[in-house]
């Protein structure tokens, strides 16, 4: 979604744009089917509706077939000692919540006379947690989150890279119930103090799915701009100071030329590119970066076998639980024409950091395993009538502590590869959201190298060094108000 985002833009504001996409299909992760009744996401099943977001539904022409989630949405469940226990959604309904004990209460309400850290180092999550909320905060709250968003473990994952608004509320505030209750004055202030609580971010899909919007993009980007089913393999200096870049497509192999290169690609991809010998090293050390499995089971069951009312998005089950499925999303309660008459459709998610091993392991032995667990802990009392799965065995990057040595490695590749921008997912985030917004944020990041090159080329000069381009291009600048998207018509 990163690159074709970036490429759609960079198509919008004029350029001569090639997309190279591995695939038949584009969108990456972002995939939707429907079969025997079933509507499956084979990654996001939704996304919360953004301003970058909203922006560029409006000028693709696809607002009209947005879906806001159902009102159960905002309910989460996660488990505590084999129940599945409502999330409290306010602080009223977190002092009645059974799901923390009254020394946890206790605890999270001093939270405000916590002295913030002064240490500068790297900070996991769980220290981060512990120090401000307490131990079981961190264990039947933070940890499962953790396991929904990143599939990962929050005594690896950095607080300033993994979730850097609560890290940013810290050190700008001293605590995060300060910095709350200063977000929302800020947020009443900018609505004119109407009083009025404020909303929160929508939750939001489409009719077919998540694949709608990256086959919108496509469209929009135009068929002629996409080479399917093909792989760059080499990225190399060319001529008048361009860059050459291989590409296989079937038996055929070719070269393009390109002012500037943009790869969103996962880091162990990026090792299969032939580049220049001087950045053997940096590329060595990014491909280290772990990405673990992630194994998606979409289950469909009868209505009348499930006990449990599935009114809400789903259920979290911490790592304490000592449970192999990471969590469960009711798909079929967020959003209709999920699933037939009289049926039901569950997500399963398990594999990540918790049980790496688990991608390899066959559907039928991931079956024995969850449904027992689903049968639990949401009352399901029938085989699934159902059942697809889907495996990504290089899921989601995972931002734990040193997470800036990546950075830096994907920064002494550029300067040893002038004209090549390595970014995406593990720079800028993981939600589709984040997605979108890097998108724009690259796009002019390319915008501008391109020209850098040009400038050199028609000066009659030598092609820019790494420094040159180091001087000239910023790494992140926003894109002119003419190159935003703006409302179809």
């Amino acid at each position: 979604m990163t690159g074709l985002t970036t490429a759609w833009h960079l198509r919008r504001a004029g350029a001569d744009v090639t997309l190279v996409e591995a695939s038949d299909d584009v969108g990456g992760v972002m995939q939707s089917s429907r079969r025997d009744g079933y509507l499956v996401e084979h990654g996001p099943n939704s996304c919360q509706l953004t301003g970058e977001l909203s922006a560029l539904l409006d000028a693709l022409g696809l607002n009209g077939l947005m879906r806001l989630a159902a009102p159960q949405a905002q309910r989460r469940f996660i488990v505590r000692d084999g129940r599945a226990l409502a999330v409290p959604m306010s602080p009223l309904a977190m002092l009645r919540s059974p799901l923390f004990s009254l020394g946890a209460k206790l605890r999270i309400l001093c939270e405000p006379f916590v002295r913030p850290r002064t240490d500068a180092s790297d900070e996991s999550v769980a220290s981060f947690v512990r120090r401000r909320l307490g131990v079981e905060p961190l264990t039947y709250a933070v940890d499962p989150f953790v396991s929904g968003v990143y599939a990962g473990d929050p005594e690896r994952l950095s607080i300033s890279h993994a979730f850097p608004r609560l890290a940013a509320l810290e050190r700008e505030h001293g605590s995060l119930v300060r910095g709350m209750i200063a977000g929302a004055r800020k947020a009443r202030a900018a609505r004119g103090d109407s009083g009025r609580a404020p909303a929160r971010q929508s939750i939001v899909s489409f009719p077919d799915g998540m694949g709608t919007l990256p086959h919108a993009l496509a469209e929009a980007l135009g068929g002629g701009n996409i080479l399917r089913r093909s792989r760059v393999t080499a990225i190399e200096p060319g001529d008048g100071g361009a860059s050459l870049v291989t590409v296989e497509r079937g038996a055929d192999t070719f070269t393009l030329p390109a002012d500037a290169v943009v790869s969103t690609l996962p880091m162990h991809a990026v090792a299969s590119i032939r580049l220049p010998a001087d950045a053997a090293a940096a590329v060595a050390q990014m491909t280290s970066l772990p990405y673990p499995a992630v194994i998606s089971l979409a289950l469909g069951f009868r209505r009348a076998e499930i006990s449990h009312a599935l009114d809400g998005f789903g259920c979290l089950i911490p790592s304490a639980e000592r449970r192999v499925t990471l969590g469960v999303l009711f798909s079929s309660t967020l959003f209709a024409n999920r699933a037939p008459d009289g049926h039901v459709l569950l997500t399963c998610f398990v594999g990540g950091t918790r049980h790496p091993e688990l991608g390899t392991a066959s559907t039928e032995s991931l079956l024995g395993i969850v449904l027992p667990e689903l049968a639990e802990l949401l009352g399901v009392a029938g085989a699934p009538t159902f059942v697809q799965r889907t495996t990504w065995p290089h899921a989601i990057p995972q931002y734990d502590l040193g997470h800036d040595a990546y950075g830096h490695a994907a920064d002494a590749i550029e300067a040893m590869v002038p004209g090549l921008i390595i970014d995406g997912q593990f720079r800028r985030g993981v939600s589709v959201g984040d997605c979108v917004a890097a998108g724009a944020q690259i796009a002019q990041r390319a915008l501008t190298l391109a020209e850098v090159r040009r400038r050199h080329r028609s000066a009659g000069g030598a092609p820019p060094d790494a420094a040159s381009l180091e001087r000239d291009v910023p790494a992140s600048v926003e894109l002119s108000p003419q190159q935003r998207p703006t409302a179809a018509g």
